[in-house]
């Protein structure tokens, strides 16, 4: 009996004991559900901050490489509408796109953010990843400095490899930074980047052969691509096959044109990304070319003859001491025809020409004085001349391969009829980038071509010098010179690059210069330098509000043609891996990283973002399971 009584008052001080426990757990985490505690990965202790999520969406043109759901734009865009979903109503952000426009900054509440994601479209603006994270720092920095607020930063993107740069990046230790990757089925795109003709001269009558590059990239073989050439009625179609991560450079032949304008695109038939299928050029074809012979000390009039040879060249002569800039106007080449002096003031004339896209030939004098040719030619990019040397050898040796000679001689003859040199100029041409078009037998340069397409002979006319004016070769090199010398007017241009565009000539009249074609009417930026003027297409605006395509530059008649076709940067489908990002986003200071890639086997719900955990409901929950066990063995526990 008295074990008994022993053991019944054990078991009623366990139960006491359990009901106390209870209790305290109840009350002690009734007190932590009231405190609010939490954890924060990014170990920001203020727990009044609210937190701001900022969604940068990449929109442009790579993202419409199709991925497993549709286009990859379009897979991001529902990704960042799923995220929003998950989040509680009140929750707030920043919704972002390339065009970081002052409405983008804006602070928004869960349904304005979802209205914004849907009107993202394609855009041609370009962003690095530095500029879209620096963007969004100064968006926070603006937006939470006086309310104490956090920031969670999340980048959807295909992250290509021109896309991602950090230079300039500032960096933020404490900055949370999700990088969601979304990836094209297949890595792969066919586009055309560049086009030219081999000469810049468009003659009225004449056919024109079109040179354009087509890239391969992907790693399979193209056969049979369907390529499709147009210029005003003139229609062909080519098919070509281009090796794998290769290009392949291929002509059409445009035939004459009855019009002076002509505007003509290419397509390309392919089942890749369709933006860059499309690549618009145009040309004006001219009845005339105006070349400028400027007559110095030691000038020769078979020169303007040699050019005047050609019917299609309009020459015009001036003595040297009586040039004007005025005179420089719309011609596509100056000759300096025996130069022995020339002025400083002439020789910065020349030079703003040349930098305006015009062409330069240099026939010096032979006592020309070093003292100002050479400035002179160091600023056209030519070697300067050191001194002069006596000697009596033909030359041998002509560039064969470099367009200025393409056409004019079939294949490369060693029986052409060279002229032979007895002086020549001595030079530092192994400092210079210049290109050597003719040498003599002991391999000594004599005509040099340089990048900015401007020519120099480095011997004089006179016959104690060479018979050169005599040989049948220098009219043909005058002429294909005068031919190669278009002037910077490019048969197609880049929407938002910082480039100039030339404007021969705009009437005094009232009213802007406009940009037109069937669907826009456009009024570009006009600049004026000096004689020259320009239209300025670089900048967000005339991106916003051009597509690419065929226009007319018109006043109160048509000015010019310019055709404008998109950057293809977007156009390559070379992408970042993840873990490579991370590294170098690491090395430069980031901390709180989290990567994913999308793909039909992920989704948001899988994702683990840098957001804060609170646990106050599960206090609440111990708190209130605590008080119900309490009850439990107070009613159901006998003693």
């Amino acid at each position: 009996m008295q074990s008994f009584q022993k053991e019944k008052k054990a078991v009623k001080k366990l139960k006491e004991l359990i009901i106390l426990i209870c209790r305290l757990i109840a009350l002690v985490f009734l007190i932590l559900a009231f405190s609010q505690p939490f954890n924060n990965p990014n170990d920001q202790t203020n727990k009044s901050r609210e937190s701001i999520v900022s969604i940068y969406i990449d929109n442009s043109y790579s993202m419409t490489a199709k991925g497993s759901a549709g286009e990859l734009l379009s897979e991001a865009k529902e990704a960042a509408k799923k995220l929003i979903r998950r989040y509680p109503k009140n929750q707030r952000y920043i919704i972002s796109s390339n065009d970081l426009s002052a409405i983008q900054q804006r602070i928004i509440s869960a349904k304005d953010a979802l209205y914004e994601i849907d009107g993202i479209t394609y855009s041609p603006i370009q962003r690095k990843f530095s500029t879209i994270w620096n963007w969004q720092q100064e968006t926070n920095n603006k937006d939470g400095k006086e309310k104490q607020q956090r920031f969670e930063n999340l980048f959807l993107s295909d992250f290509q490899r021109d896309y991602f740069q950090l230079k300039n990046i500032k960096p933020d230790t404490k900055a949370s930074l999700s990088l969601w990757q979304f990836k094209p089925q297949k890595a792969e795109n066919c586009f055309i980047d560049s086009i030219w003709f081999n000469s810049k001269t468009h003659r009225l009558g004449e056919g024109n052969e079109l040179f354009f590059n087509i890239i391969n990239d992907s790693d399979e073989d193209l056969q049979n691509l369907e390529v499709n050439v147009r210029a005003n009625d003139f229609s062909k179609d080519l098919f070509v096959s281009i090796p794998k991560k290769s290009s392949l450079v291929t002509s059409v032949t445009i035939p004459s044109m009855s019009k002076k304008m002509v505007q003509g695109q290419i397509k390309l038939r392919d089942q890749m990304m369709y933006w860059d299928d499309l690549f618009y050029f145009s040309y004006q074809s001219m009845g005339k070319s105006d070349i400028l012979i400027i007559n110095g000390q030691d000038d020769h009039e078979n020169v303007a003859k040699a050019f005047s040879t050609e019917v299609f060249f309009n020459v015009q002569e001036s003595d040297i001491k009586r040039v004007n800039p005025s005179l420089f106007f719309q011609k596509k080449l100056i000759v300096l025809n025996g130069v022995k002096k020339i002025s400083s003031g002439l020789q910065s004339d020349i030079s703003k020409f040349q930098a305006k896209g015009g062409s330069v030939f240099i026939l010096p004098s032979g006592e020309v004085e070093l003292s100002e040719i050479n400035p002179l030619l160091k600023q056209l990019k030519l070697p300067e001349i050191t001194g002069k040397r006596s000697t009596d050898q033909k030359a041998i040796n002509l560039e064969y391969k470099d367009p200025l000679f393409s056409g004019v001689f079939e294949k490369e003859d060693k029986a052409i009829d060279m002229p032979t040199f007895k002086e020549i100029f001595q030079t530092n041409f192994k400092n210079s980038s210049a290109v050597q078009l003719m040498s003599l037998r002991d391999q000594s340069p004599i005509l040099f071509k340089s990048l900015e397409n401007s020519y120099a002979l480095y011997s004089c006319l006179n016959e104690e010098c060479s018979d050169f004016l005599q040989n049948t070769l220098f009219p043909v090199l005058c002429i294909r010179i005068a031919e190669m010398a278009g002037g910077n007017k490019k048969p197609y241009h880049f929407i938002g690059q910082d480039e100039l565009i030339a404007i021969h000539s705009v009437p005094r009249s009232e009213g802007p210069v406009r940009l037109k074609n069937k669907n826009t009417d456009f009024i570009p930026k006009l600049i004026q330098d000096g004689s020259y003027k320009y239209i300025d297409l670089s900048g967000i605006e005339a991106m916003e509000n051009l597509d690419q395509g065929n226009f007319i530059l018109q006043k109160e008649d048509t000015l010019d043609l310019v055709s404008l076709n998109y950057d293809r940067t977007e156009s390559s489908v070379q992408l970042m891996d993840l873990e490579e990002m991370k590294r170098n986003l690491e090395q430069i200071g980031f901390k709180n990283l989290n990567s994913q890639v999308f793909n039909k086997n992920s989704g948001v719900s899988k994702i683990k973002l840098n957001l804060t955990e609170e646990y106050w409901r599960i206090c609440i929950f111990i708190t209130i399971m605590a008080m119900f066990c309490e009850i439990l063995i107070a009613k159901f526990w006998k003693n």
